[in-house]
């Protein structure tokens, strides 16, 4: 066992103003399985990169452990073989070790890194995570791109692990599978608890609900004591109107006026009381907003669907699909109403995304059987490859003819940072990249919908406004994901390749 001490760490990137952190101390044991958790730009990936003195080193940070950043960088252009060569401690034997217990051929090493799939580049990386002696593994985001097969094959693979590691990942059936203690970046505090995710996720709800009940008390009780001072200050308003007051005097307050100053002595004692308890309300009620929980907020996404008139959009009988004259799948059946979500699965490389690009016409593919489109579709599309989109917001935003105050405003509910808006997209990281194409779709107006991978980089909070989102509007989708929860959570029908 051995201590991983953190002890007054703050960091700013250069060019930011705000702090990623400040004065964070805690203290991590290296056999922990740890799962790293929080919303994205919350500095999850930051907090990895400063372990790992990727970030300049931190005399905050001490360890005697070496750690090995996941996932390093291979150049696509040459077999990794080659590229491991000059990397100090690689031996082959361990690597290769480390690649069967994947399920994965060493002789991939032997290819181009670029040439192989998304889910082989994947294992590969993190097989070489864990073989090198005496390192410490920081995994960010092991799961991206994986299938499910493959997700599956990663959990055992990290469950039967003897070394301890640091993982993010978005994947919550992932995370309960492979984590034994959790450290949550929420709302600015970090929160470290001694269990694994479904147990952090049962305190949280806990914790969320009763800060709730609070909450609402707490509003109850301001609310009160801004009417009490209202109705005081009414009073006190209602006594000083009497000196002004014309017209004829009632009976009873005729005695009163044989001392020409008592309507000006009592007015101004109600002022005077009306003011020392207003005070003593005020200090109360500063008191009772500073109890307000900091409770991390998702509001409701809009999606700007239109129904189409058609009953049913896309009907494929005995589908095939072709590419370089490589069959990708065959036999595909597959029917998309006007409303409700169908789930296309398959394993890496099965032709999923290919399909969408031939049902947008895209790409130079050869599909057989029988079919029909039906025309005029407004078709949105948000793709996997997020390269695509580039230039600053407002540009982007006239290039895809979006509605400008729209499309800011839905960046806002996925909480995006305000710092971020100013970036170009080409400059943001991928959970900021995500969360743009995600609010581009959501906010152009569309019959029908074709998501590949939406899950994908979105932290836990933007999946669960996304899952709400989807099940209140029932639209037209054709959905690609690996998230196995995510896909029974919202779709109404599954077709596997």
């Amino acid at each position: 066992m051995t201590v991983i001490q953190i002890t007054h760490l703050s960091y700013t990137y250069p060019n930011q103003a705000q702090e990623i952190f400040t004065d964070l101390s805690l203290s991590l044991d290296s056999s922990w399985k740890l799962a790293l958790i929080g919303r994205n730009g919350r500095g999850k990936t930051t907090f990895l990169r400063l372990l790992a003195g990727q970030l300049g080193k931190q005399a905050a940070v001490r360890s005697d452990l070496t750690f090995a950043y996941y996932p390093c960088f291979l150049p696509k252009e040459e077999p990794a073989y080659f590229s491991l060569q000059d990397m100090d401690g690689f031996e082959l034997w361990r690597l290769e070790k480390e690649m069967n217990r994947l399920n994965l051929s060493p002789d991939l090493l032997y290819q181009p890194f670029g040439q192989l799939s998304g889910g082989e580049q994947s294992k590969l990386l993190l097989a070489l995570a864990f073989s090198q002696d005496g390192v410490f593994p920081l995994l960010d985001e092991p799961t991206n791109h994986l299938d499910s097969a493959s997700r599956k094959e990663v959990a055992e693979y990290l469950k039967r692990s003897k070394s301890g590691y640091i993982v993010v990942s978005h994947d919550r059936q992932f995370l309960e599978e492979v984590s034994d203690h959790v450290l949550a970046l929420e709302n600015g505090e970090i929160h470290l608890y001694r269990d694994d995710f479904d147990g952090y996720q049962q305190t949280k709800d806990r914790r969320d609900q009763t800060s709730l009940d609070l909450d609402r008390k707490l509003r109850r009780e301001i609310k009160s004591l801004e009417n009490s001072q209202k109705q005081l200050a009414a009073n006190a308003q209602k006594a000083e109107s009497k000196i002004h007051a014309k017209g004829k005097i009632k009976p009873d307050h005729k005695a009163e006026l044989r001392d020409k100053g008592f309507l000006s002595k009592r007015a101004a004692k109600v002022m005077k009381r009306s003011k020392n308890v207003a005070r003593r309300q005020a200090k109360e009620e500063a008191a009772k907003q500073g109890l307000l929980s900091n409770i991390e907020e998702t509001p409701a996404l809009d999606l700007n669907f239109k129904p189409d008139y058609h009953q049913t959009l896309f009907t494929g009988r005995g589908l095939s699909l072709e590419v370089a004259g490589r069959t990708l799948f065959e036999g595909l059946n597959l029917e998309i109403a006007n409303r409700g979500i169908v789930a296309l699965t398959g394993p890496n490389g099965s032709g999923k995304t290919s399909f969408l690009s031939w049902l947008l016409g895209k790409d130079k593919l050869t599909c057989q059987g029988d079919w029909q489109l039906q025309s005029g579709l407004k078709i949105s599309y948000l793709p996997q490859d997020l390269s695509l989109y580039r230039g600053d917001l407002a540009s982007f935003a006239k290039e895809y003819c979006l509605d400008y105050e729209n499309l800011l405003n839905q960046l806002k509910k996925l909480g995006l940072e305000r710092e971020a808006f100013k970036q170009k997209i080409e400059e943001m990281s991928q959970g900021q990249k995500k969360r743009v194409a995600l609010a581009k779709s959501l906010t152009e107006e569309a019959n029908l919908y074709l998501w590949d991978e939406p899950a994908n980089y979105l932290d836990l909070f933007n999946q669960d406004q996304l899952i709400a989102l989807l099940k209140k509007e029932q639209p037209a989708m054709l959905l690609i994901d690996h998230d196995q929860a995510f896909i029974n959570a919202v779709a109404q029908e599954h077709v596997c390749l």
